[in-house]
């Protein structure tokens, strides 16, 4: 995590963002959320992605909402994220959640 305000949190998420290493992607999300009412995920480092990956950000992103807190995107989804989000059905004309383009 780069921001050490306590309101806002930072955190960079390079490697894989996949089943092998998700318990500890999501211990650093919860970490972060503990600490911080917002945090800013930074995916574009990510050198694989698969659907526990999007599962995991999807579950710290409604969490954090039940929370009264917020967990955005700091780049819309792009690169091996957007690949997986359209593989996997994420992404369409109608129904994309709108997290995904770092609206919310």
């Amino acid at each position: 995590m780069a921001d050490t305000d306590s309101e806002a949190a930072s955190v960079l998420l390079d490697g894989a963002l996949t089943v092998r290493n998700i318990a500890n992607v999501r211990d650093i999300l919860l970490a972060a959320l503990a600490d911080h009412q917002v945090v800013r995920v930074d995916c574009r480092a990510a050198d694989a992605v698969d659907l526990s990956g999007i599962q995991l950000l999807l579950a710290a992103h409604r969490s954090a909402i039940q929370a009264g807190k917020q967990l955005v995107l700091a780049a819309p989804a792009d690169g091996l994220l957007r690949a997986a989000l359209q593989q996997g059905g994420f992404l369409g004309a109608a129904g994309s959640d709108p997290f995904w383009s770092g609206d919310t």
